[in-house]
């Protein structure tokens, strides 16, 4: 299952600021987390810039990366795109998009929405997957994706330029300059350490003792209010009831790695 929400994003998706496509990219990383078996920095929310050249026109697009790099060696999640994308209504929908003419499906962190005042417009929250590797080359000549529908009925183009990518890989050196001596520890330590926090095991726990529907209801509410709880979560649900609890509880890394968890599922 994949985090129907974030509103995760989370994307992943709504940071303290949102970065331009002319900043300096001097403040671009929204937050670090370091966990056992890998570092994660998250970007701010950016404003793409839009390639009006190639199809149709959207209203709003923010764009987040959330870089995961693995330490030691050890297997960790993988590095993602969190993007909120408005529009006019349409009859369809976007279900993937290219980059470098390689196709990937987009997968959903959230519902979509539609608003209607004088005209009605949708929304769609989504992730797609970005190498590391990919990264590293967007960091000297920017990144160009291009969202798609079924069919090639709508497609839009946006770039995101290398300075965003290049500000993550500085944050990366820094980061892992400090990983070796924590691979080094013993093992019982690091057994230690990689245990999951009370809040996070039992948010994993609950959220498997719940029905697909009762999985997605948190899902889509965790990943809304991942910064803060802004909202309650009501149902008659004892799951739902328990993964809320928790969820409280976490700390703002311990819900990190339970949304991280979550894409993963």
């Amino acid at each position: 299952m994949y985090k129907k929400v974030v509103g995760i994003s989370i994307l992943l998706l709504s940071g303290c600021s949102t970065l331009s496509s002319d900043d300096d990219f001097s403040d671009a990383i929204e937050e670090v987390t370091r966990k056992f078996n890998y570092v994660s920095i998250e970007a701010k929310d950016i404003v793409p810039i839009e390639n009006k050249s190639v199809g149709a026109s959207s209203l709003k697009n923010t764009s987040q990366l959330v870089a995961i790099y693995p330490t030691g060696g050890r297997k960790a999640p993988s590095s993602y795109m969190a993007v909120e994308l408005s529009y006019f209504k349409t009859s369809y929908a976007y279900d993937s998009v290219f980059i470098n003419n390689e196709e990937r499906k987009i997968k959903p962190y959230s519902v979509s929405t539609e608003s209607c005042s004088e005209h009605c417009t949708s929304t769609q929250y989504f992730t797609f997957p970005i190498d590391n590797e990919e990264i590293v080359s967007s960091a000297k000549t920017g990144l160009t994706y291009v969202v798609k529908t079924q069919n090639d009925l709508s497609k839009l183009s946006f770039t995101i330029p290398a300075g965003y990518f290049q500000a993550v890989l500085n944050e990366k050196t820094l980061q892992l300059e400090h990983t070796p001596s924590a691979v080094q520890q013993p093992a019982a330590e690091i057994k230690v350490e990689s245990k999951d926090s009370k809040p996070v095991e039992m948010s994993k726990y609950w959220f498997d003792e719940a029905t697909v529907a009762e999985q997605e209801q948190f899902t889509e509410w965790a990943f809304a209010n991942r910064k803060s709880i802004s909202t309650q979560l009501k149902s008659g649900s004892k799951s739902v009831e328990m993964l809320s609890y928790w969820y409280e509880k976490a700390s703002t890394e311990d819900r990190a790695q339970i949304l991280t968890w979550l894409l993963n599922k």
